[in-house]
Formats: structure tokens, sequence, C-alpha cells
């Protein structure tokens, strides 16, 4: 007989074990009455908080093994160790309960006690404590994307979104990302938001739909060269005398008269003057209002400007790149992109000699010779100076190292001459020049690693009013000033201004930072907020009452224009975030704003197409006041105004703003401040 041996059917596996809840929900738990355990349970339904009604799991407790122990217990004692070698005069436990700022004074008393070793130490805290946006960490932790930028001539001539310096149109392009610091105005806008997050969301909801609508079209520029030669001719000896009256003045680099004899003779064919005198028209042809002629011969001076013009160093192919990288590729978007002509052409101009004076005369000569000798020695002493002004106005705003603009011991260049009684081109440029002098120092000191203390900003803005009391009258008063210096000299006011503006609220921002536990702010610090605030309505005051329908003028004051906005700006976030505002401080911010506002839509037949400030700064006051007009003004709803992008992707301030705006009696302190005007 078989016997069958059949396998024992598999049993299917047991379901895992119901995960164990707590026998009362954590309502009941908080508030230590019994529970049923239903869901929602009867003392939850009885107090009508079912909504919060939930029940937490168990955790399973873990014993700890010995090896995790060690583990620990020897991480526990590498850290000592290295707080024991950065604070070594003193244990561990008394460094308890010190703030961030006391431990930092005690490293820097290290560092001075003990050798430079310490200093490598507290660099890194010394970066965070420079309030800029310089960290390599986005908002949410992650890692940032390397600094990268495209401002090249393959982009469009008038880009929809650009200029990341500005912080302006910046969140369609992530990739337009460079290094800038407490003075830029990104700094001040992410303050604005950290008080105020729900701006933000609602600028970027609003930004997300202007950017469906499509991008007008620029109208297709006319080609080079068409028509009738004499109609050519006129357009360009148009676009020159526009040059030499609304730009000229500004850096007062060429021999006017040399030049037009040049152009007239039409007898040089050399390359660095045929880029000078395409960049002329170019910036002559923006100043008569034209949208595309620029264009044309940008593109004709580019043939000339390229690496080749390194090669062959002279004084016109130098002036081209001056053009080129201190205005018009501003002008263009391309902020980066100038910063790096401009220092190129400063190697160019020392290269040239132009940083030394010539020591050596001639007496052989004729008196001919001698004036021409003369007249040329001087036209490179302003382009020397000229050049400097360029990149210092162009560096106001950045936080970068100054890199040996001008330095005495190695530099020596005169002061542009007099020529005539009234020579009032060498009167703008010795102006400018003395206060770029003074703005390269400036900008030396915002670019160390240690922060700008109150006492050096007070100095810096008290050598900047006496500068600007001691510079000719006609510099300063529009009353019987020559019309050439209409444009140079309001750009001279709102630069003055704006330094002034920059030294200000860079300390407020620092304040903010720094004073989080001190209920009361020192009379310094008071004075600090007090002048920011006026010096940012004089700002306002100023371009409003002056601005000159020209586009060159407007694309200069619009720019000083928004980086005032941001004072009233900040005043209205702080004043509505306390919970008793000052109707009063509240007001005259809202006044100041709006008057800005009111010169931006004046100003708007002779603004560019990319130019953006009006509209971030109606769309940030309309979220922060929920007013969707403001004095008849709307944002704009042509092209891509997607502006706010790029907060998530600019790297995050590694300060914490927000207990900052917690802090009511610094809130009231700031806003104690702004009630006495200066």
């Amino acid at each position: 007989m078989f016997h069958n041996f059949s396998s024992h059917p598999k049993t299917s596996p047991s379901p895992p074990a119901p995960v164990r809840l707590n026998k009362s929900c954590s309502e009941c738990t908080r508030r230590k009455v019994k529970c049923d355990g239903g869901h929602p349970c009867s003392s939850c339904t009885y107090y009508k908080v079912s909504h919060v009604c939930n029940y937490r799991q168990r955790n399973k407790r873990n014993a700890v093994s010995r090896s995790t122990l060690e583990e620990v217990s020897e991480r526990l004692r590498s850290r000592t160790e290295i707080l024991e070698r950065l604070f070594p005069d003193g244990s561990v436990d008394e460094l308890i309960g010190k703030s961030r700022d006391e431990l930092l004074e005690i490293l820097r008393v290290n560092s001075v006690s003990k050798g430079p070793s310490v200093d490598l130490v507290i660099r890194p805290a010394e970066y965070a404590e420079a309030a800029d946006d310089s960290a390599q960490v986005s908002e949410n932790g992650e890692p940032a994307a390397d600094r990268q930028w495209d401002e090249s001539s393959r982009q469009p001539p008038v880009l929809p979104a650009a200029d990341d310096i500005n912080a302006i149109n910046l969140a369609t392009d992530k990739h337009r990302r460079s290094y800038l610091g407490v003075t830029s105005i990104s700094a001040i806008l992410r303050a604005v938001f950290r008080f105020c997050p729900s701006a933000k969301r609602r600028v970027a909801e609003q930004a997300k739909r202007w950017s469906e609508i499509p991008i007008q079209p620029q109208p297709q520029p006319v080609p080079f060269m068409s028509g009738d030669l004499s109609t050519h001719l006129l357009k360009e000896q148009r676009c020159i005398d526009f040059y030499f009256e609304h730009i000229h003045p500004i850096v007062p680099m060429l021999d006017e008269e040399e030049f037009r004899n040049s152009y007239s003779l039409r007898h040089r064919r050399d390359p660095g003057w045929l880029g000078l005198l395409n960049m002329v028209i170019t910036l002559g042809s923006i100043a008569s209002g034209s949208d595309t002629l620029h264009e044309q011969y940008y593109e004709q001076a580019r043939k000339f400007l390229d690496l080749d013009s390194f090669g062959a160093g002279n004084l016109e192919s130098l002036q081209a790149l001056c053009l080129l990288g201190g205005l018009y590729l501003h002008y263009r978007n391309a902020p980066n992109m100038a910063y790096a002509i401009l220092g190129a052409a400063h190697r160019v101009a020392i290269a040239l000699g132009l940083h030394r004076e010539s020591r050596h005369r001639n007496t052989t000569t004729s008196k001919v010779q001698e004036g021409t000798k003369l007249s040329r020695a001087e036209t490179k002493r302003r382009t020397w100076w000229s050049l400097f002004c360029l990149d210092t106005w162009a560096s106001m705003t950045l936080g970068r190292p100054t890199c040996g603009r001008w330095e005495g011991t190695t530099m020596d260049t005169l002061f542009p001459s007099l020529l005539t009684e009234n020579d009032h081109m060498a009167m703008s440029l010795n102006a400018s020049l003395q206060f770029c002098l003074s703005c390269n120092r400036i900008q030396n000191r915002f670019a160390r690693l240690s922060r700008l203390t109150i006492a050096e900003a007070v100095s810096y803005d008290e050598e900047l009013q006496t500068w600007y009391a001691s510079i000719p009258l006609v510099l300063r008063s529009p009353t019987n000033s020559p019309s050439r210096l209409t444009i140079a000299r309001e750009f001279m006011r709102n630069r003055y201004l704006n330094i002034r503006l920059i030294l200000m609220r860079s300390l407020i921002l620092y304040l903010a930072h720094s004073r989080i536990q001190k209920a009361q702010l020192s009379a310094e610090e008071l004075q600090i907020i007090n002048t920011c605030r006026t010096v940012a309505g004089e700002a306002i005051d100023s371009i409003a009452l002056y601005w000159t329908p020209n586009r060159i003028h407007v694309w200069n004051s619009a720019w000083y224009l928004f980086q005032a906005c941001m004072i009233p700006l900040l005043s209205i976030v702080i004043e509505q975030s306390r919970p008793d505002p000052n109707a009063e401080s509240l007001a005259s911010a809202r006044a100041s704003f709006v008057k800005a506002l009111e010169t931006f839509s004046e100003m708007k037949p002779w603004m560019r197409a990319s130019d953006r400030g009006p509209d971030i700064v109606a769309a940030i006051y309309e979220a922060i006041t929920g007013e969707a007009e403001v004095a008849g003004r709307t944002p704009s709803q042509d092209g891509d105004s997607n502006f706010f992008g790029w907060y998530d992707e600019q790297l995050t301030a590694e300060l914490d703003w927000g207990s900052f705006l917690m802090d009511d009696d610094l809130q009231g302190a700031f806003f104690a401040a702004q009630q006495s005007e200066i």
C-alpha cells in the first residue's frame, strides 16, 4: 500500500499587528479629560473642536546600544575639542548664554592677541554678518547654482527680463546671477518681503498673470545704409549733435572740435576712430529718442571693438570702450558685461600710460605744436578721469572690490584744466571726479569683510555733504545754468543723494540684524534712520521736479527714483506690521511713494520697453496696501514681468530677519525716529 505523502498547504503570512494608538486623543490629553476613543470623541464634540481630534501613534522605544552611545560620546568630545581650540582662554560652560555678537567679539580679541591664524576662523562669520546675498545656499537649504549670466550680443537689444544687479526682471532667467552685497537692491527687497511675507506671494501670482500676456514685438530696424546717402549723413550728424549736447557734458573726454573736423573731412579709416565714431552715434541716437537706430550703429561698432582692438591700443579705441562699458551696455541691461569691459579699459589706459603725468617738456617746438601737444595731454587727462568716474558710478551698488581703480602712490594724473574761464565741461568733470574719489573709498570700505560702523557712515556722509556744498553753483542750481549742463547737473545730484542713501539704508539693514534684543536704539541710530528717510524724500522730490523729457535723462532718473522708493516702501511695511500703526508716519511714507509713482507715470513715454522699476514698486505697494490703483496708475500690461521668481533662486541672507520683524520695541524705535524730520 502506498501512502500519499502530500505536502502541507502553505500558510499565509500573519497580518501585521495593528499600529497601537493612544487611548486618549491628543486634545483630551492636553485638556486632561477622559476620552471615549471615538472619532471624534464625545469630549471634542462637546467642546466643538472635532477638527483637532486625532490620535498619536505610539512609537516603539528602542534601547540605545553601547556602540551608539560610544559614537555619540565621541562626536560630543570632538565638538568640545573644537570649541576649546576656538576659545582656549575659558571653559565651554562659560560660553553658555552668550549672544552671537559676544562670541564673535571673543574671537576677535583672540585673533589680535594670538596672530592671524584665528582670523581664518572668523571670516565665515563676518560673511554672515554682511547682510548680503552672497551665500551659496538657497532659502530652502539647497545648494545654489553657480553664478553665471548671458548678456551677449545674441540677446535682443531690449531684454524683457534682465539686469540682475538692479534686481529688475530677473526671474525668467535664473542664470542671471552675480555677486551682490548689502548695498544692493535685492538686500532691501528681501527685507521688505520678510516684513510682509504675503506680499511676495501676492505679487508673484500677479506677475504670473502678466507673464501670460504676449510680449509686444519691437519695431524692426531699417537696414543699415538704406535710402539716400544724404539722408543717412543727416541722421549721423543729428546723432552727433545730440551726443555733444546731452552726453558729452557727463563724460567730457572727447575734443569736440577735433572730432567734428575728423568726421567732416572723412580722412580717418583706422579701426579705433571708426569704433569711437559708431559709439558716439549709437549713444547720440538714444538721446535723440530713436528706438532702433542705436542697434544698427552698435553692430557697426562691434566690428571695430573686438578682441583685436586690445592688441592695438590707442586713445580713440579706449574712449570707445569707455562709452561702451560705461554707458551703452547698461542701457542694454548688460551690467556684468559692462563691468568686465570697463575693467579691460582700465588696463588699456594704464598700458597707454594715462595713469602717469608726463614731466617731459620740449621747448624747441613751435607755439602751434605746443598748443596741439597741450590739447592732446588735456584729452588724455579727461579720458583717464572719465573712465575713473564711469567705473565708480557703475559700481555704486555692487559691493565689489575697487581693484586699484585709483591709488595715489602709483598714479599721479593731474586734474582736468579749465581751457577757458567758463569751461563748464572741465568744471563738471572736476566736480565728478572729486565726488568719485570719495565714492571710491566708500565702495572699497563696503567690499571689506567687516561691517560698516555708524561712525564711519557719518564721517563719509559729512564728507559728501561738504563736497556738494563746495562745487560751483552752476552745477547745483538750475538757475542761470547752461542748457548743456542740465543732464550732467541732474546726474550729479542723483548720484550724490543715492550714495548717501546707500550708506544709511545699509546701516538700517545691519541694525535690523544686530540689535534684535535691544528695546531702544541709540541717538546715533535714530539719526541714521532719520537721515535715510530725509534723503529718500529729497531724492524723490528732486527727480520729480527736475527730470526732463529726454531718454538719457529719464533712463538715469528712473533708476535712481526706483532706488529712492525702497525707503518709503520699507517704512510702509514696517508701520503696517505694528499692532498700532502711526497714521502720520504712514501717511508721510505713502505721500512720498505716491509722488514717485506719479513721476514714473509722467516719464513713461521716454522710458525703455524693458524698464520695470515702476511695475515692481507699484506691484509691491498694491500687495502691501491692497490698493489696486495708485494715483491713477496701475502696473503696465506689456511684456513679461515675472520678476519675483528670482527670490527663491537668489541667495538667502544668513540673517534671521523673522526674529527682527517680531521685535515691536525696535519697530517702535524705528518709527519714533521717522516722526522727527531733519
